[in-house]
């Protein structure tokens, strides 16, 4: 019988694919597992990587493509459809398990505590890039409250990479047709806040996985306008969440606050001066780097010498005296 199914989603992971796969099949586990793929029209050859695997281990892989690109929540929503484990743990193909023991941790702590929702673990961030990693990188989360956590969840700061779900409970409480039927792209933030404001859940402090981080991240986009685009999505299901599940006002102000910083900063980049202009206004404890992105938005010159020059201090030394 399986007791744990991995949902692993795949878009032109080709590059990475292969790692991951086999940092899955090194699991020690005293339990039978699944790996159920959902490709989502991958033009490059992870599919065909894929079926090789398929082929060498037929009773372990469950793969499919889609017909059409569904996007990232559709294309998790049908694969957990697929997935017959009283467990399931969300992955995607091009991050990698880090211990030979994770899903043995994740699914022991749900056989002490078998009404949890979901159980979370530590992870590392690899940016490939610079070839440098970050250990233990949500340490903080981890060892958080309970109370802290959720908050943590509610304000969009967790990102899902060792979390591990009770199949039951997700299917029960989170809300795939109304995020599918509103085209929310992304599936980690609303699967974990109708999670967590359902559901308990534990944690392992221990880092069980690692993130890697590449230029084609979907949550690493640089461009403008599909930065601009998760951005207003995650304010959208903020605001959506809030009326939903009552969030307190003070809540609500962090997380606006944090927005209209991070958008100010994003029409620093990209000389947006309406935009600058709008964010700036609503900022209601304003700091030294709020200045400096909103001049930024607004002079071509303050933008070069943000490009320029690194610590702060230089930077509003040179302000100084372009504006004189």
């Amino acid at each position: 019988m399986v007791e744990l199914s991995i949902a692993l989603i795949t878009y032109n992971s080709e590059l990475y694919i292969h790692e991951t796969l086999k940092s899955l099949l090194k699991q020690k586990c005293a339990f039978d597992y699944e790996i159920v793929v959902g490709d989502d029209g991958s033009t490059d050859n992870t599919f065909e990587i894929l079926q090789s695997y398929k082929r060498d281990y037929p009773n372990v892989f469950n793969i499919k493509k889609n017909e059409k690109q569904l996007g990232i929540l559709h294309n998790f929503k049908t694969t957990i459809d697929r997935c017959v484990g009283k467990y399931v743990f969300n992955f995607d193909g091009d991050d990698i398990v880090k211990s030979p023991f994770a899903f043995e941790k994740l699914v022991a702590v749900f056989r002490n505590k078998p009404h949890l929702g979901f159980v979370d673990s530590g992870y590392d961030k690899y940016f490939e890039a610079k070839n440098k990693t970050q250990y233990f990188v949500n340490k903080n989360s981890i060892t958080a409250s309970k109370t802290d956590y959720k908050n943590y969840i509610f304000l969009g700061k967790i990102i899902p990479i060792g979390t591990c779900f009770n199949r039951s409970l997700l299917m029960k409480y989170v809300d795939f047709e109304t995020y599918i039927a509103k085209n929310v792209t992304i599936e980690d933030y609303p699967t974990l806040v109708d999670m967590v404001a359902n559901c308990d859940f534990e944690r392992i402090n221990e880092s069980l996985f690692i993130y890697r981080i590449h230029d084609k991240s979907y949550s690493y986009q640089t461009d403008f306008e599909n930065y601009f685009f998760l951005r207003q999505e995650m304010l959208g299901l903020f605001n959506y969440f809030k009326s939903k599940y009552h969030f307190k006002e003070d809540l609500s102000e962090v997380f606006h606050q944090k927005y209209y910083k991070t958008i100010l900063y994003l029409a620093g980049s990209y000389e947006k001066k309406d935009l600058g202009k709008e964010m700036f206004a609503k900022i209601k404890t304003k700091n030294s780097y709020d200045y400096i992105h909103y001049l930024a938005s607004q002079y071509k010159i303050i933008r070069k010498l943000v490009g320029l020059r690194k610590t702060k201090n230089l930077i509003l030394q040179k302000i100084r005296l372009a504006l004189n």
